[in-house]
């Protein structure tokens, strides 16, 4: 009944946007991709043709990784950090650089790390921070590796030159081992986000699913082979390369322009 109650919810908070005749938009990032996996395989079973960032670990031969995603469509590729290593003391914050790193040897593992997709064939277009860091020397390093956007969760945000597209809605937990976050919190958390956006009038601001293909449960893949279907005729999935357009190039197309939008308002009972 409480996973029932939040749908409901949801679903009357769609209402509300298609009363005012517009599409939420989601995106779809996947964390930790460094190989071909079953995990892999299966992730992008499940999405079916909808759009997915891989934020990938440059640290290991990527070739591998570049030959599975060959002719692949719909696959955007994002810098996932360097070698997703805590040089930080455990039980605080985590970052892949001791406190004592000098900003040159930072800008340059990013930098390095760039190169290394680029020569795989695995062209990254934003970067991701392991453990959504957003410190201001790791802040200067993504943009000096020649980033004009970055998604680090919830937090994040946008700085001179370099603009934060968010990852709110986590479908795991990661208290003890990683498991499926509940289809209550979810809807929840989603609602909540829908809300806040139909509030402040910023309807075209993305919101971010965050997947983890190799720690899902049996759980985690039900529900995302679930909101898939779910989500088709509710919300407008979106690439990250559209997303990482220019605002004003994305507000020229309008919501009118949008193919999604005539066949969708009004389709959801």
């Amino acid at each position: 009944m409480p996973d029932a109650l939040a749908l409901m919810r949801l679903n009357h908070e769609l209402a509300y946007w298609r009363r005012a005749w517009r599409v939420p938009v989601l995106w779809w990032r996947d964390d930790d991709a460094r190989e071909p996996t079953w995990q892999l395989d299966k992730l992008l079973e499940i999405r079916a043709d909808v759009p997915v960032t891989l934020a990938v670990i440059p640290d290991v031969d990527l070739h591998p990784l570049a030959n599975r995603l060959s002719g692949v469509a719909g696959v955007t590729i994002a810098q996932h950090g360097v070698d997703h290593e805590n040089r930080l003391p455990e039980g605080g914050p985590r970052s892949e650089f001791a406190p004592d790193a000098p900003q040159v040897a930072i800008n340059a593992a990013l930098a390095a790390g760039r190169a290394r997709l680029m020569a795989a064939g695995l062209p990254p277009t934003t970067f991701v921070p392991p453990w959504n860091e957003a410190s201001e020397r790791l802040i200067t390093a993504i943009g000096a590796a020649g980033y004009e956007t970055f998604s680090s969760g919830i937090h994040g945000r946008s700085r001179e030159g370099l603009r934060h597209i968010g990852a709110q809605v986590d479908i795991l937990r990661w208290k003890g081992t990683p498991h499926f976050r509940g289809r209550r919190r979810i809807f929840d958390a989603l609602r909540l986000q829908l809300e806040t956006r139909r509030e402040q009038a910023v309807f075209d601001e993305p919101i971010g699913i965050l997947t983890h293909h190799l720690v899902h449960d049996d759980e985690a893949w039900r529900f995302m082979r679930w909101f898939v279907e779910y989500a088709q005729h509710r919300f407008a999935w979106r690439g990250l390369a559209e997303l990482c357009k220019p605002a004003a190039v994305t507000a020229a197309a309008g919501v009118a322009a949008d193919p999604l939008f005539a066949s969708r308002v009004g389709a959801v009972g």
